[in-house]
């Protein structure tokens, strides 16, 4: 084995994967641990390749690297993008579930009486900007929740209930690290009611996504934890939270949640505060 070519492959794998992790948030120590791998890999194939066919020149070599380098991990990642694991919520009893895997990147809370949420930096918008609608007028929190490539893009009712409001909101593709994103991009909003309360979620597209799928349809029964959407590649899901007693949120920004299984807050309607 020409350990030149094996040091090329990994140093080339661990100058590339990185950025390109940073650019489509993703952990940046999953994007190292990944780079070693993808760089070992395509050294043990580039020491292969070298062997069996001498005469292919530096050049060569070099862009079949730099392919395998790129080609390897997108197949990864198309592989883990479009699993659709079964899951059953561990809880359903006064809890309200996550509607998508990935990182909580807020929490914002809503004051009482008020139309108006700031979601990311200094920016303040009307919350019905972001809902595209005015049917959860008690909204006491806005949790948004970012969705990497490498995430189950599947999306999850966070209650059960009755849809009782689906619209898509037509609109841009810009990056989500952009703060008008989530009142300018496209994006479907669906309301599920349980005869006590209303819970918003708001599928958001970025700049990759061209493709909001629904699977729910105004007047359809949901159980918690069921599929009610996907989001083709990385996208943001927020969940609007009404105003409960003993309503308690149970996630942070920085915090890994999980569709249907994770539970983002408490309630607890039966006893008095």
């Amino acid at each position: 084995m020409r350990m030149e070519i094996f040091a090329s492959s990994l140093a080339l794998a661990l100058i590339l994967l990185p950025l390109l992790a940073w650019k489509w948030r993703i952990n940046i120590r999953t994007a190292i641990v990944g780079a070693v791998v993808i760089g070992g890999l395509t050294g043990f194939i580039m020491n292969q390749i070298d062997s069996s066919v001498p005469e292919l020149g530096m050049i060569v070599l070099a862009l079949i690297e730099l392919c395998l380098i790129l080609i390897i991990p997108f197949l990864i990642i198309m592989a883990r993008f479009y699993r659709d694991p079964e899951r059953s919520p561990v809880e359903t009893e006064n809890v309200i579930l996550s509607p998508a895997d990935g990182e909580v990147i807020y929490v914002s809370k809503v004051d009482g009486g008020s139309s108006l949420v700031s979601t990311k930096g200094d920016k303040v918008f009307k919350l019905d900007e972001i809902t595209a609608t005015n049917l959860i007028p008690d909204v006491a929190y806005l949790v948004g929740i970012d969705m990497n490539m490498l995430n189950v893009h599947v999306n999850r009712s966070p209650i059960a209930g009755k849809t009782i409001f689906r619209k898509r909101t037509k609109g841009r593709f810009i990056s989500l690290r952009r703060q008008e994103s989530e009142v300018v991009n496209e994006r479907v909003t669906t309301i599920i009611e349980n005869g006590a309360f209303r819970v918003g979620v708001v599928q958001i597209a970025s700049r990759l996504v061209r493709r909001i799928v629904s699977y729910v349809e105004e007047g359809d029964n949901l159980e918690a934890g069921q599929r009610l959407g996907a989001i083709i590649f990385g996208s943001q899901v927020d969940v609007a939270i009404p105003e409960l007693e003993n309503l308690k949120i149970e996630v942070k920004t920085g915090d890994e949640v999980k569709a249907g299984v994770s539970i983002i807050a408490r309630y607890d309607l039966r006893r008095k505060l």
